[in-house]
């Protein structure tokens, strides 16, 4: 070796003004110090990018600010590893280049390069997998409408006391909802039907509810995001037969259970209720029952239909949304087919108690004026096996009234049923007596009148029963209702449920005929004498 040639010079051949962010790109660090830049730049990475989105999640929830945000975190994520690669496969290449490295400073070059790799394949999987879904979606939420979610109605009802919020939660809803409730200065509860949406909406919703004191109210059912502005109510309403359904929430594929959590803490939910939303996928719904709601303090009450105005079909529902939500009704679905016309009326009543701001039960009772005398007509001419199990029906519907108020039992008996009493009953007797109804409408046949002494023969049977088991005096009551005291509804109410239970016990044909007279005159059987 000539003594005289000159030395390897220095790696770094960088000019004395070359900045440190060219030095680095230029390959010219050592690779143990390409290195730690590399990690540093990780770290600045994530915390440019958490910053963007703490900052776009301080922000009213805002599709466009959303995408741009989207589009710049990618895009920031996408330079620095971009840099930071090229950096580090140069100085790695310089590395294993220089005379006289071993084995082991190849191989360190090497790995080095091959985590490269790595990083720019993880990159870009997420990229493609995530990062364009998140671009997608969020580009569909604000130039395209947010086409996937169903579009959203305000309405104000009862003369601006309550207001329904129906749809898809999506962008420029509470925005809405707001201006419509600025003119509604006596605004006390709002009604929520929805299948869900955007979160970010829900939460800008619920804080709107907050400011105001509102109450919420469903009547049919609130799903998914939904639920984060129920649960923001003064006091929070479920009509019976109502739903309330959550899962975790999912954005661009991914579901995430942080902010759904955080929401149903901060409004007081209990923690157990909580963790079981949290495991609840995304693809799918938990529907808690009443008392699961009540006991994590998610409901206030369940309340009847008579409570809140009538709501779930929209702002301004057409003809066929009221026959079709009629329909999903067994009995009007029967009433459908054996009285197409009458239908047609039930609709038309409807419509015009639910414009009114009626609730469902004023709306129902409308309906029954209409309904009660053509049930009564079917039901007299039914076949034996609906007769019987009418009987026992209102055996069974006596007893229920009876063991809650005698005096209500003994209005029922003596004047007829009510919709006051209807809340006595458990849901179970109502959609009995609405299943057995329907099939009275369509199982319609004429019956052969039947012979008074016939009919004597029958009631006869049934009050030596009775006789058995109550008193002369006790019996006197059918005979002068009249004169029957409060002390007496009880027994009054208990020997009429005897009464019917009797009558389902005669005979098939004996018990329908003598239930089709008794719906023919709705008037109680009396003793023979």
């Amino acid at each position: 070796m000539d003594p005289t040639a000159d030395a390897p010079g220095p790696i770094d051949e960088t000019p004395t003004e070359e900045t440190p962010f060219g030095r680095f790109w230029r390959g010219g660090y050592s690779l143990g110090a390409a290195w730690l830049i590399g990690v540093a730049l990780n770290i600045a990475s994530g915390l440019i990018v958490r910053g963007l989105a703490y900052i776009v999640g301080e922000q009213t929830f805002d599709p466009y600010t959303i995408t741009a945000a989207l589009c710049a975190m990618w895009a920031v994520a996408a330079a620095i590893l971009v840099y930071q690669s090229v950096g580090v496969w140069r100085s790695a290449s310089r590395h294993a280049a220089q005379p006289g490295r071993g084995t082991m400073g190849r191989a360190f070059a090497l790995a080095a390069q091959l985590t490269v790799l790595a990083s720019v394949g993880n990159f870009v999987y997420l990229a493609a997998n995530s990062g364009a879904r998140q671009i997608q979606e969020s580009w569909r939420m604000a130039f395209e409408g947010d086409p996937d979610i169903p579009a959203f109605s305000v309405r104000l009802m009862r003369n601006g006391t309550e207001m329904e919020i129906a749809g898809g939660f999506k962008y420029g809803l509470t925005i809405e909802a707001r201006e419509i409730m600025a003119a509604a200065p006596r605004l006390k509860v709002v009604h929520l039907a929805s299948a869900g949406g955007r979160i970010g909406e829900a939460t800008q919703l619920a804080r709107l509810i907050r400011e105001r004191g509102l109450s919420t109210y469903v009547a049919t059912a609130c799903m998914s995001a939904c639920t984060i502005a129920f649960i923001a109510g003064r006091e929070r309403f479920l009509k019976m037969g109502g739903k309330l359904g959550f899962h975790r929430a999912a954005f661009a594929g991914t579901e995430t259970s942080g902010t759904m959590s955080e929401l149903l803490l901060a409004a007081g939910i209990e923690r157990p209720f909580v963790e079981r939303v949290a495991a609840q996928p995304a693809t799918g719904m938990w529907y808690p029952t009443v008392a699961e709601l009540e006991a994590a303090h998610v409901i206030t009450a369940s309340v009847d239909t008579r409570r809140f105005a009538s709501s779930g079909l929209g702002l301004q529902p057409s003809a066929l949304a009221f026959a079709r939500d009629l329909r999903g009704v067994p009995l009007y679905r029967a009433f459908e087919e054996a009285e197409p016309r009458l239908f047609l009326r039930l609709v038309e009543r409807y419509r015009e108690g639910y414009e009114a701001g009626l609730s469902e039960g004023e709306i129902q009772d409308r309906m029954g004026e209409v309904t009660a005398p053509v049930i009564r007509r079917h039901v007299a001419e039914a076949d034996n096996a609906v007769l019987i199990d009418y009987a026992n029906l209102m055996a069974d519907q006596f007893a229920a009234v009876g063991a809650k108020d005698p005096h209500a039992c003994f209005l029922r008996v003596t004047r007829g049923a009510t919709p006051d009493q209807a809340r006595l009953l458990d849901a179970d007797l109502r959609e009995r007596e609405q299943a057995i109804q329907a099939r009275a409408l369509r199982s319609t046949a004429p019956r052969t009148p039947v012979p008074r002494d016939l009919l004597e023969g029958d009631y006869a049977i049934v009050f030596k029963q009775l006789g058995d088991r109550y008193s002369p005096a006790d019996l006197q009551m059918f005979d002068h209702p009249d004169k029957v005291t409060p002390a007496q509804y009880p027994t009054f109410c208990r020997m009429t449920t005897a009464m019917f239970r009797g009558i389902a016990a005669l005979p098939a044909m004996r018990a329908g005929d003598v239930m089709s007279t008794l719906f023919r005159s709705m008037d109680p059987p009396q003793p023979a004498k």
